[in-house]
């Protein structure tokens, strides 16, 4: 793995860890007899103090513009999606089902 893909999954693991723990908090706010609280590691404070409260405030076509420019997507990484039509509910791929086999 080059050094530059390093750094882009390793962003991408802390982000989707600390936007994790944020869901497992709000969580345990909304359901304060059912759950405990999450652990959190020490330190962390730019993702908890700015980069979650940023995250949840900003538009998805904000957040796939910046994605697309850290090359952070599977279609960086090669795979393409296949082609549907808008609202059409996603399926395997034919090569995938039983009756294939």
């Amino acid at each position: 793995m080059s050094r530059l893909g390093g750094a882009q999954q390793r962003l991408r693991e802390q982000a989707e860890h600390h936007l994790r723990v944020a869901a497992m908090e709000d969580l345990r706010r909304a359901h304060p007899q059912a759950t405990t609280a999450p652990h959190k590691p020490p330190g962390g404070y730019f993702w908890r103090l700015v980069f979650v409260p940023l995250y949840r405030r900003m538009p998805w076509e904000a957040k796939v513009k910046a994605m697309h420019a850290l090359r952070m997507t599977a279609e960086s990484n090669g795979w393409t999606a296949p082609a549907r039509t808008p609202g059409e509910p996603w399926h395997p791929p034919r090569s995938y089902t039983k009756e294939d086999s």
